[in-house]
């Protein structure tokens, strides 16, 4: 038997250990269950957190994440300045892993866990979580305005997903 032949087989074998799957059976996969908002929660909070920076006159962007840190919904304001959906979606990041307003979380910028975390986290004032049944269910991020307004935009788009 070729080296090559051996090589492919041994290879084969082990995606088939570690994927689970045998030669005869087949399994259904198991049913997906979402970590967070709906995508219509999410354009309802976007819509009160956007309702929220026309109150205070600036225009930001704001994203929703479900619990694992993936968006759900984004928007950025006519005016808002082009990077800030990536600096929102940062804050909501950190918030929705951590479960605390990221503005609450910067000194573990200095620590360097946030380099674990999926694409870029910021801990910066901006972004708040959404709690469901005591449990992290993802987070409201906005930027383009100063901290506070961020944060005040985020809280307005949190509260819609309170009963």
């Amino acid at each position: 038997m070729s080296m090559r032949l051996r090589s492919t087989q041994a290879l084969t074998a082990t995606l088939v250990v570690l994927l689970g799957v045998s030669a005869g059976a087949r399994q259904a996969p198991a049913p997906v269950t979402l970590p967070g908002p709906t995508l219509a929660e999410a354009k309802k909070a976007i819509a009160a957190a956007q309702a929220a920076a026309a109150k205070m006159g600036v225009d930001l962007s704001c994203v929703v994440l479900d619990a694992r840190g993936a968006v759900v919904a984004m928007e950025r304001m006519d005016k808002a300045p082009y990077f800030t959906p990536d600096v929102a979606r940062g804050k909501a990041l950190v918030s929705a892993s951590f479960g605390a307003p990221s503005g609450n979380l910067t000194a573990l910028a200095a620590s360097g866990i946030l380099e674990v975390l999926p694409g870029r986290a910021i801990a910066l004032q901006g972004a708040v979580p959404i709690v469901r049944n005591n449990q992290r269910f993802g987070a409201v991020g906005c930027s383009g305005g100063t901290g506070q307004q961020d944060e005040d935009g985020a809280k307005a788009g949190a509260a819609a997903f309170q009963p």
